[in-house]
């Protein structure tokens, strides 16, 4: 969850900069920024799959992805930015697929957060039972 809150905060610093004057420096800096911690955020995932139950492990898999799909709308419209102003169909488009990512982003989020919950819960019971 904290790589995941790390990594969606940083594709919102990036997507900040579709509302300014394109700044290839700034572009580039925050574009690292959220590549990286996408990265760990798929580290993450691949922790649970490896520690945790496979419903735990499938949704967390699916979050990362959709965490992973949530950095492309703003790369793409940056991208086409760099090279003059756009049209409003890029807008448009750009706009359509963001709004499209976050809202699986958050799905998935809401998918993932009781299961784990539910895992760890039951962790603890099993540790409490043993004592």
């Amino acid at each position: 969850m904290d790589a995941a809150h790390e990594a969606q905060g940083a594709v919102w610093q990036l997507t900040q900069l579709t509302l300014e004057h394109y700044d290839q420096h700034r572009y580039d800096i925050r574009r690292g920024a959220a590549i990286d911690a996408v990265r760990v955020t798929q580290q993450a995932a691949t922790t649970v799959e490896l520690e945790g139950p496979a419903g735990v492990a499938q949704a967390g898999a699916e979050y990362a992805e959709a965490i992973d799909r949530h950095i492309h709308p703003p790369i793409q419209y940056l991208m086409e930015l760099s090279t003059g102003p756009l049209t409003d169909e890029q807008k448009d488009r750009y706009r359509s697929a963001a709004t499209e990512a976050g809202l699986a982003v958050e799905d998935l989020r809401r998918r993932f957060v009781p299961l784990a919950r539910a895992a760890l819960d039951e962790l603890v019971d099993e540790t409490d039972r043993g004592r």
